[in-house]
């Protein structure tokens, strides 16, 4: 089940201004957090969910009424924010009816405008479903909005029959949740607005209604205008013909391994843009009502499956349209897997929420998920965002009292460095099941462990090529025309493209190739090509589909099975080092970021431009003490370096670091580190 978990959160570094004196063996950082909790006994933390929810749901405690009263009371305000709490959400509209929910909004005008008086931003929660027993009785013809299934069959919330999803393509679903937006942002002034449940179902539960499939006709006849087109990519003479692809026992959606069927091809990308179009459209309208008020989209992450198939959700269609994203995906907490060693990190979803210029809500509980968030996170400036120290769920620990010290003054107004990218272009992630993502995720692996400054690259952003010294296709299988003359014109110009597995045996249309016109090309220009034939899978543990765990030789069919790759199977693989080596040896001035480190040990590398400042955050996944490492960091701006600090949530205040200024690159050691350090650079 979906969960926005995250109910409160604190923060106020004028608390931290008036911490007394650190007694022996604690921090400042430890007090603060000890002094927040302590402010905290007996406080009820604000939740999304709505009284009747639970109810209907069930799996509740006998007091939950007496609980809500609580949450809400004046008092229990007062306290949070005499503790430092600066954000909270309310439960707004779960989707039982704007009649039936009434109540809870007309209590939400009150709640939101205590919290405004106490300096707390007030977001509003917003669900995707329809509950039918209450919403089509108040409104009977909601039952249109359904999405409906091959079959003519309402699609369900899971387990919970009484909530089904509405159809995307409905323009009077959008309208009514505009009447319950206009609410939120005019009558409870709300400073963000968090919409769950983005996303469609997976087949065989994906919407067939009559207005999915003229919109998909109209779809296909905008991308295939002529007849000459339509039989080209269809062999049928008019798209008015074409039928999605139907599901039975002898059929099922789980067998297949790729997609090669051109109609179920246009199919995903159609549902994806399905989605993104329902999305911007409630994007732009809260942005009518109130341009400063935030939009919040859970649209979740980047993994190692394919969610453009299950999901529908193709993260570039988002770009401009969400201010924060959250991916609450189970599985993925950071962590060293204790059965396979695999580092587990949601790096490639910041990564991703970069590209869309949004925040990311995170649950920050623990340690190591805090650290991950710090180095990896985008605060981007959002009048109605309240910042990331203060989306915590873990809201009085010493890393968020580190954290919100330090804010403004380190965290925000950054840039990533990037010396390569990671192309995961859009036919061979979305026509391949599961297969293409096991060597674009170890690729993404090696890189991440390596320490390799790297950026995620998509189709859309193909422009951007020029900005990194090497590009990377792992099992990119279906590669365009198109697409590889651009990719070879930027070798042309001195880049450096790095091919690796089955990448480019097939068109954009899954269409086999006879002649490779990357691995045909190995000398272009100034640039160079290189080849990794295979990356070899390390050891995860347990059984594995022996077709999805070989890797073809360049010109071999592609692996047609492949089961999900889980988080535990992020092994690095046998090959790194020879993987890192050809990386490495692809760029003309180097890494801008080599460290005598472990391989648990990760990096990420920023620059802060007003203030000349290059930032190294380091992770240590191990639960030992970290001894000084050295590292050696490009200079990002020109001049001579300043100084060298370190900062850390052990330590109450900056460590200077003796430095060697070699013209072009700043050599130091790393101080000890048991779980987060952070080099600043200054110039």
């Amino acid at each position: 089940m979906t969960r926005f978990a995250l109910m409160f959160l604190l923060c106020s570094s004028e608390l931290l201004a008036q911490t007394p004196s650190t007694p022996a063996g604690q921090t400042r950082w430890q007090i603060g957090a000890a002094q927040k909790q302590a402010l905290l006994q007996g406080v009820e933390p604000l939740t999304h969910e709505p009284l009747q929810f639970l109810m209907r749901r069930g799996d509740h405690f006998d007091d939950e009424a007496a609980r809500y009263e609580r949450m809400v009371d004046p008092e229990n305000l007062k306290r949070l924010a005499a503790a430092g709490a600066r954000w909270g959400r309310l439960p707004f509209y779960k989707g039982f009816g704007l009649e039936y929910e009434r109540d809870n909004m007309r209590k939400d005008v009150q709640t939101a405008a205590l919290m405004h008086r106490l300096g707390m931003k007030v977001a509003l929660y917003m669900a995707g479903t329809m509950f039918t027993e209450t919403l089509y009785h108040e409104i009977p013809e909601a039952r249109n909005w359904e999405q409906r299934d091959q079959d003519n069959k309402w699609v369900p919330y899971g387990m919970q029959t009484y909530r089904h999803y509405a159809c995307p393509n409905e323009p009077a679903y959008r309208e009514y949740l505009k009447r319950i937006l206009k609410i939120g942002v005019e009558e409870v002034h709300a400073d963000e607005i968090d919409f769950d449940n983005v996303m469609l179902q997976a087949e065989p539960k994906s919407c067939r209604c009559p207005r999915c499939i003229r919109a998909f006709h109209d779809f296909l006849r905008r991308r295939y205008p002529t007849r000459e087109a339509t039989l080209r990519r269809f062999g049928l003479p008019q798209v008015d013909w074409i039928v999605p692809n139907e599901w039975d026992q002898s059929a099922p959606p789980g067998s297949l391994t790729a997609i090669d069927d051109p109609v179920l091809q246009e199919w995903v990308r159609f549902r994806c843009e399905s989605l993104a179009a329902y999305a911007n459209a409630l994007y732009d309208y809260v942005k009518s009502l109130d341009r400063n008020v935030a939009v919040h989209f859970n649209i979740k992450g980047v993994y190692s499956f394919n969610r453009y198939w299950t999901n529908a959700v193709y993260h570039p269609l988002f770009a401009g349209r969400a201010d924060i994203v959250s991916f609450d995906t189970g599985g993925y907490d950071a962590r060293l897997d204790p059965a396979t060693g695999a580092l587990v990190t949601q790096v490639r979803s910041y990564k991703m929420a970069r590209h869309l210029g949004a925040a990311c809500e995170e649950s920050l509980a623990g340690e190591l998920r805090s650290a991950v968030h710090m180095a990896f996170g985008f605060q981007p400036k959002v009048q109605g965002y309240a910042g990331a120290p203060y989306y915590a769920s873990s809201v009085a620990t010493p890393f968020l009292e580190f954290f919100r010290f330090y804010n403004q003054r380190y965290y925000t107004g950054t840039g990533e460095v990037h010396d390569v990218a990671v192309l995961r272009n859009w036919p061979s992630m979305a026509y391949s099941i599961n297969a293409a993502y096991v060597p674009a995720t170890l690729m993404e692996q090696v890189l991440i462990q390596h320490r390799v400054p790297f950026d995620l690259l998509f189709d859309e952003q193909l422009e951007r090529l020029d900005r990194y010294a090497a590009v990377i296709l792992a099992g990119q299988e279906c590669v365009s025309g198109a697409q590889a003359r651009q990719l070879l014109e930027y070798v042309r110009n001195g880049g450096a493209l790095i091919v690796a597995g089955n990448t480019a045996q097939y068109n954009e249309w899954r269409e086999r190739r006879r002649v490779n016109p990357l691995l045909a090309a190995r000398s272009e220009g100034r640039g160079r090509i290189v080849v990794i034939p295979r990356i070899v899978r390390g050891d995860a543990g347990g059984a594995r589909n022996a077709e999805a765990d070989r890797d073809p030789e360049p010109g071999a069919p592609s692996p047609r099975g492949g089961e999900r790759m889980a988080p535990a199977q992020w092994v690095l693989p046998k090959n790194h080092e020879e993987i890192y080596s050809a990386i490495a040896g692809c760029l003309p001035r180097g890494l801008s970021l080599v460290a005598d480190a472990p391989l648990s040990t990760i990096a990420e590398l920023l620059t802060r431009p007003e203030s000349r400042e290059t930032i190294v955050h380091f992770i240590n996944f191990e639960s030992n003490l970290l001894q000084p490492f050295d590292a050696a960091v490009r200079k990002q701006f020109s001049g001579p370096v300043k100084s060298v600090e370190f900062f850390t949530p052990d330590a109450d205040d900056a460590v200077q670091v003796t430095f060697e200024d070699t013209g072009e690159r700043v050599k130091l050691k790393v101080p000890r580190l048991r779980r987060y350090g952070m080099i600043v650079i200054a110039q």
